[in-house]
């Protein structure tokens, strides 16, 4: 079983974020693509060299991704974006 095979017609908007040397970087992309083809709304965002699970570590780029994550959740879940990181 593998998302990348699945039927994903009619899904909601979604948010692929990966990072250039992350060892899923294909699947993402690969998936990001199938999930616009289906005509799903698709938002797809490459941090450049970071690794899998960056958004993890205590980094600049980390924080960015994550506030991109939180402003996507917040706009599609119909609730107020956060407020400004501290």
């Amino acid at each position: 079983m593998s998302p990348l095979f699945a039927d994903l017609r009619g899904l909601p908007p979604a948010l692929f974020v990966v990072g250039s040397a992350d060892i899923l970087l294909d699947d993402t992309l690969f998936l990001a693509a199938r999930w616009a083809s289906c005509g799903n709304a698709t938002d797809l965002e490459i941090y450049p060299e970071a690794p899998h699970g960056f958004n993890a570590l205590p980094t600049a780029m980390a924080m960015a991704a994550n506030r991109r994550i939180e402003t996507f959740l917040a706009a599609h879940c119909g609730v107020d974006a956060p407020g400004p990181a501290t």
